[in-house]
């Protein structure tokens, strides 16, 4: 890996919080992290840090892939993909040159206005 690159992994595994948060970032990534590989992230909601990837990390990956089950998650799985301006953490996982799949079960697809055949 060559200075100023990303480390490109092959496959990443993420899931979303009933927030849109996705590896531990609760808010919008930062400018200033754009050139890190990842970091302590604060989660004032649980009084502690947690140890994430940068986005440009996650965007690097050759395949990332999204698992969300549950009837509970099927709001927030119709935010994350149906609305481009909320601007939540998840939607900001975009492979440049890789694949990303969402794994979802039927209950947390239920309010898509899409669904799968």
């Amino acid at each position: 890996m060559s200075p100023g690159e990303f480390p490109r992994f092959d496959l990443i595994f993420l899931g979303v919080g009933p927030d849109g948060h996705t590896a531990s970032s609760f808010l919008a990534p930062r400018p200033e992290r754009n050139q890190a590989l990842g970091g302590l992230q604060l989660v004032p909601k649980f009084k502690t840090d947690r140890i994430t990837f940068t986005f440009p990390v996650l965007n690097a990956a050759a395949c990332v892939i999204f698992l969300m089950s549950g009837a509970d998650k099927a709001a927030t799985l119709q935010e994350v993909l149906e609305n481009n301006s909320a601007n939540l953490p998840s939607q900001k996982v975009r492979p440049v040159n890789g694949k990303l799949i969402w794994l979802v079960d039927e209950p947390a697809a239920r309010t898509l206005s899409r669904r799968p055949s």
